[in-house]
């Protein structure tokens, strides 16, 4: 890759795709000399209920959602500044609510002025890509900075 990478946004979301999109979002940080990652994930609230059931959630639920997610995040961010050897102020974690689509591409990256979003390949079917679409897809339409589809180069 010939481009130098400042500002890199990678969007997670617990899935074996965005654990792809983090890696390569990792490897090209450590190629930069004074790059920074943010690693974003987004909860979208129309998309979560309790226990599968339907249930609409109430506002303890979402606290206690939230609150899991940021410590899952920060234990995230603390376990690759070990691993990486990277300084604190390399890494920053970010949890936001709302649509992805919308969040990573009207929201968090025209605030950030990130010059690269790395997302991974989609883990939608076939199904739910026609009629929700792809996170993924619609970012490498709409963003406004080099966008990065991470696949997993093991699959066949």
């Amino acid at each position: 890759m010939s481009q130098d990478y400042k500002k890199i946004l990678v969007t997670i979301d617990g899935s074996k795709g965005s654990e792809i999109a983090l890696q390569t979002a990792l490897d090209i940080l450590e190629r930069s000399k004074d790059g920074h990652l943010d690693i974003l994930s987004v909860l979208d609230l129309n998309s979560l209920e309790y226990g599968g059931a339907g249930i609409a959630l109430d506002g303890e639920k979402i606290y206690q959602i939230e609150q899991d997610n940021e410590e899952y995040l920060l234990q995230k961010r603390q376990n690759i500044l070990d691993e990486y050897h990277l300084a604190p102020e390399q890494v920053s974690v970010h949890l936001r609510f709302g649509n992805p689509k919308s969040v990573i591409v009207n929201d968090f990256q025209p605030e950030y002025e990130n010059d690269l979003i790395v997302v991974g390949a989609t883990g939608k079917n076939f199904l739910q890509r026609i009629i929700v679409g792809s996170v993924a897809s619609y970012v490498t339409r709409a963003a406004r900075c080099d966008v990065l589809i991470a696949k997993d180069s093991s699959a066949e």
